[in-house]
């Protein structure tokens, strides 16, 4: 099982939120850690984790799929 940063790119994009630093603003997550995630030097864990799902309409099985 492995982050699929697509998944996030496209529930971002459905929001209106074409950047890193865009995701950063939405959600109040650290620029820096959103640039971790995206950059596949981090994977989004715990309360930010929770955070994207509730900002963006996702879920762990959306972000973490079994097959990728």
């Amino acid at each position: 099982m492995s982050f699929d940063l697509k998944a996030l790119r496209v529930a971002a994009l459905d929001k209106g939120d074409t950047t890193t630093a865009a995701i950063s603003r939405r959600t109040g997550i650290p620029y820096a850690t959103v640039i971790r995630w995206t950059s596949g030097r981090g994977i989004p864990a715990g309360p930010a984790l929770a955070t994207i799902e509730r900002t963006y309409g996702v879920t762990a099985g959306d972000l973490f799929p079994a097959d990728a």
